[in-house]
């Protein structure tokens, strides 16, 4: 790594970023690690969503940045593939953490920046940022690899407390979570008690992050210790798929038979169709408007449901960033993480309520003029410290295990196959897609 200049400003004038009328900061100014244009200019460049990141933040930080350009690519799949197989200068990349990636040493260790940083201190990292740290056998421990945008607490459940009552129910405790089993039966009986739906688990967003959640919860692994097999005909596993079956059965909710026109649970619960929204933090920024004033008393969140241990690993969520190994500005590049992950585009993230920062400091921007919302806050909060890193396996890159999930709960919902017989299958076709994989990877 080359030598670096530490940043000038501190963790809490970062806040006053990008507004004239605050003051601007000064952002690291660092030496390039590539080739300079003929006016001295790098040009770095960012791969993400422009939903996540807009010109107007892009041009303050090449204002406060005078000698690095930004070039923006909007985020595809098949394009970063190709760039990072030609090993072309790509200095920030937004997406979910793969340990696929860090097994191939496609991505930069980000640890010695963080050291040197005045902007983005270790300390003030949530736990949810293990998703980004891998040691070739953990999720979790050694080198960070990344870092995390925003995120939520991914299996709270939120709840309109009006449908409980009216069905004669007792709502959920917002301090106390649930077991899974107590989950299924609380929604059976708001079904009794007249909902349409009582419980939405947004089936179609993944049954992987839930299923594996469930099966830690217990105890068990879905992995071996070396990540070279998968494990689903273990008991853990067993009555984890078992619950989805159970309820889908119970017609209680939407699932991949029986899916939702919008592919989500945001447009029922609006409507007060639905009791129940298994969602994260963010759902709530749906309902914050004056457009949605009559839900504002009925919402509330509870924390994620358990089947032992409390765990609740964002699973679905932890969308971050990398720099790529092969990145020809890497000084350059550490400068737009900070500003990226502690600087105005990261409070304004926090300000917008959709989404949990990943910078404990960043908590204080928050929306909480509403109720629902100060609460929803306390209920992350309490969660943070069960929202720590699962395991995955390095050689699996793709969506295999949830596609394999999915068409096989059908078939059981269906009739058509047994609970045992349908994991045996998905733990024999997942295992030699791992086998292939390691060959891979050598």
């Amino acid at each position: 790594m080359s030598a670096r200049i530490p940043a000038t400003y501190t963790r809490r004038t970062v806040f006053t970023f990008a507004t004239a009328a605050a003051g601007a900061i000064v952002l690291a100014s660092c030496a390039g690690s590539g080739d300079a244009s003929a006016d001295g200019t790098v040009t770095i460049t960012v791969m993400g969503k422009a939903s996540e990141l807009s010109t107007d933040q892009i041009a303050a930080f090449e204002k406060e940045n005078p000698t690095i350009k930004v070039e923006f690519i909007e985020y595809d799949q098949s394009r970063l593939s190709a760039m990072l197989a030609a090993g072309e200068s790509l200095e920030f990349v937004s997406q979910a953490p793969s340990v696929n990636l860090f097994a191939k040493g496609l991505a930069e260790p980000l640890d010695e920046y963080l050291s040197a940083s005045e902007a983005i201190s270790e300390d003030d990292l949530l736990p949810v940022n293990g998703n980004w740290q891998w040691d070739g056998k953990t999720t979790g421990a050694g080198p960070r690899y990344g870092l995390v945008k925003d995120w939520s607490p991914d299996f709270t459940l939120w709840y309109n407390k009006a449908l409980f009552e009216q069905a004669g129910v007792e709502p959920l405790s917002t301090t106390e979570p649930v077991t899974w089993d107590e989950l299924l039966e609380t929604a059976k009986a708001l079904k009794a008690g007249g909902v349409e739906m009582p419980l939405g688990l947004e089936w179609q967003w993944s049954v992987e992050s839930k299923i594996r959640t469930m099966i830690l919860q217990q105890g068990g692994q879905q992995f071996s210790d070396d990540l070279s097999e998968v494990y689903f005909t273990t008991p853990e596993a067993k009555r984890a798929f078992q619950w989805f079956v159970d309820y889908a059965k119970a017609d209680v909710g939407p699932t991949s038979l029986n899916p939702l026109a919008d592919s989500s649970d945001v447009g029922v619960f609006t409507a007060e169709r639905m009791a129940i929204s298994l969602d994260g933090y963010w759902f709530g920024a749906n309902f914050a408007s004056d457009e949605h004033a009559d839900l504002h008393d009925k919402l509330a969140m509870a924390p994620a449901p358990t089947f032992g241990e409390r765990l609740d690993p964002s699973a679905n969520g932890g969308i971050g960033a990398f720099m790529p190994a092969s990145s020809q500005h890497k000084d350059e590049a550490w400068t737009f993480f900070e500003y990226f992950f502690a600087g105005q585009p990261a409070i304004d993230r926090a300000g917008s309520g959709w989404g949990f920062p990943s910078l404990q400091s960043l908590v204080e921007y928050l929306p909480a003029d509403l109720p629902f919302q100060q609460q929803a806050i306390e209920t992350a909060q309490a969660e943070v410290p069960y929202s720590e890193g699962s395991p995955y396996t390095p050689y699996l890159a793709g969506t295999q295990i949830n596609d394999a999930l999915n068409r096989e709960l059908q078939a059981v919902i269906k009739g058509e196959k047994s609970v045992d017989a349908a994991l045996k299958t998905i733990e024999d076709e997942i295992n030699s897609e791992i086998a292939k994989g390691k060959d891979q990877l050598g």
